[in-house]
C-alpha cells in the first residue's frame, strides 16, 4: 500500500512538473509567442510582399488600425485546405494573420488563412 502511495506521488510530481515545462517550451527559445491577428485585407503589394490589414482596435469606438506584414518565402496562404499565393489576395478579403515578432521587434508572418464563406460551406 506505501509502495502504491508513493508511486502516485512520483507520478503526480512528474506530471506537475511537465505541465509547467511544456508551455515554456512551446513559447521557443527565445520567449516567442503566435499572435493571431483578424481583419481585412487593405492592399496587396506584390514588389514588397506586403499585406495590410484593418483590425478593429476599439469596438466602442469603431476605430480601426491598419497594420502592414512582410511575407516570406515560407509563409503559408490557405484558404480552407487550399494553397494560395499572396497574389490570390484582394482587398476587402476576411483574412487571419499568424506572426511571431523578434526580440527587435520584426514581425515574422507564419500563415494567412482566408475566411471560408458561409455560403461556399453551403454548397
Amino acid at each position: 500500500m506505501v509502495k502504491i502511495i508513493k508511486l502516485a506521488l512520483v507520478c503526480l510530481a512528474v506530471v506537475g512538473l511537465v505541465g509547467v515545462a511544456v508551455p515554456v517550451y512551446a513559447q521557443g527559445a527565445a520567449g516567442q509567442e503566435a499572435i493571431l491577428v483578424s481583419g481585412e485585407v487593405v492592399s496587396v503589394g506584390l514588389v514588397k510582399s506586403e499585406v495590410v490589414i484593418k483590425q478593429l482596435k476599439d469596438a466602442v469606438t469603431s476605430t480601426y488600425e491598419n497594420i502592414t506584414f512582410v511575407t516570406a518565402p515560407e509563409t503559408k496562404i490557405i484558404k480552407g485546405d487550399a494553397a494560395l499565393k499572396l497574389s490570390d489576395l484582394k482587398a476587402g478579403d476576411k483574412v487571419s494573420v499568424k506572426y511571431i515578432s523578434d526580440e527587435s521587434g520584426k514581425q515574422k508572418v507564419g500563415s494567412i488563412s482566408l475566411e471560408v464563406e458561409e455560403t461556399a460551406l453551403a454548397k
